[in-house]
């Protein structure tokens, strides 16, 4: 009969190599294929599945800056889509194989298109199943791009902050069975994002100031008196880009009129360096023939005089400035856009599609906005612009 103290002995003779072997390989994991000694940590932070998981660090090991959170997702999701990839699917059905592979592909474009939800709701790290802009989380962006957006929406309704675990909603479970997804490789494609206090305030030159909120009086003015030229460029656009943005024919016509190049394309006000001096709460003024300059501010509300208004949140979200601009768009182009909001807002335009509604005045001038661009592009594209 072995005694107490000698099966003791023989359980640690046994059990200890054998941990230190699995924590020595897990080192050399780390040492050797860890590109970031802190990055399996931060991934644990970004979703706690993988805590349970070992990643292939080899997948991304060409990627530069993972500090940035943008950086850490996209590398997150594409350590998940590899392991979607090499899953055994022989117990799905052909159609569960076909919504599968659908799935990875748009879990793919979204991942690289690198729009993702914004905590604004609590500090430290959470799940955002969709945020006030109405950017979706990846598991709502699958749902919603398969024809299901009511189901998105309600879970959003439901259980915005909740992990996949805890989300009870009716249809889930029938849209994740159809998907050819398990809800464990949903769990883990949802990442818990971080919370962001940030603001931006913008400043314009009073004529473009007064064009964004749709009067080109002071514009026409500066024109006739040569303060401007038809030449003259703001945040690296010209004024043809601006009242193309605006949906302002008159004004439009009149600028070609008097010799402004009618195939002239935007370049940046600022690049994401500059803007990265801003910090958390970045002050813009976007310049005549000048870079936009960016400084670091206080927190504000307000993003500004051309935010205050529907159709000035509207233009100004098409030109971009809150980016840096957009490199290498004509007057077509702009006229054409759809607008891109800022981070820390969510803009008049689109507070109907949040549930706040807009007033009948709002709406009607909206339209007329949107009339006014169709008109313009209308216009350039019989004079020839592509």
């Amino acid at each position: 009969m072995i005694h107490a103290k000698q099966l003791i002995q023989r359980v640690v003779l046994i059990v200890l190599p054998a941990l230190l072997f699995a924590a020595s390989a897990r080192a050399d994991m780390a040492a050797n294929t860890d590109p970031t000694p802190s990055l399996y940590q931060r991934l644990c932070q970004l979703n706690p599945y993988w805590s349970d998981e070992t990643p292939d660090f080899t997948v991304i090991a060409n990627v530069g800056d993972l500090d940035d959170e943008v950086s850490l997702i996209q590398s997150h999701f594409a350590l998940v889509i590899q392991r979607l990839k090499s899953a055994d699917v022989e117990h799905l059905s052909e159609s569960q194989r076909e919504q599968r592979i659908d799935k990875i592909q748009r879990l793919h474009d979204y991942m690289t298109n690198g729009m993702f939800p914004k905590n604004t709701f609590v500090a430290g790290r959470r799940p955002v199943f969709i945020d006030p802009w109405g950017t979706h989380c990846a598991v709502g962006h699958l749902i919603a791009t398969s024809g299901h957006q009511e189901l998105a929406n309600l879970i959003n309704h439901q259980h915005r902050l909740d992990v996949l675990a805890d989300i009870k909603t009716e249809g889930l479970v029938e849209w994740q069975i159809a998907s050819g997804l398990t809800m464990n490789e949903l769990a883990l494609i949802q990442p818990h994002y971080a919370f962001r206090l940030f603001s931006q305030t913008i400043k314009y030159p009073s004529e473009i100031e007064s064009l964004i909120l749709g009067d080109s009086a002071a514009v026409m003015q500066a024109l006739k008196t040569g303060k401007l030229t038809v030449e003259s460029r703001c945040g690296g656009k010209t004024l043809l880009h601006f009242a193309a943005a605006g949906g302002d024919l008159e004004l439009v016509k009149h600028l070609i009129e008097q010799g402004a190049d009618l195939n002239a394309v935007s370049t940046l006000g600022c690049d994401e360096t500059a803007i990265a001096k801003g910090g958390k709460h970045a002050d813009f003024e976007v310049r005549w023939d000048a870079p936009t300059l960016v400084t670091k501010g206080r927190y504000s509300t307000l993003l500004g005089p051309v935010y205050k208004t529907v159709v000035g949140s509207f233009v100004a979200d098409v030109l971009q400035d809150l980016y840096g601009g957009i490199d290498g768009k004509n007057a077509l182009e702009y006229a054409t856009a759809t607008p891109r909001s800022p981070k820390n807002r969510v803009p008049l335009y689109r507070a109907g599609r949040v549930g706040y509604g807009l007033g009948d005045s709002a709406n009607e001038l909206l339209e007329s906005l949107t009339q006014g661009r169709a008109d313009v592009a209308q216009w350039l594209q019989q004079q020839g612009l592509k």
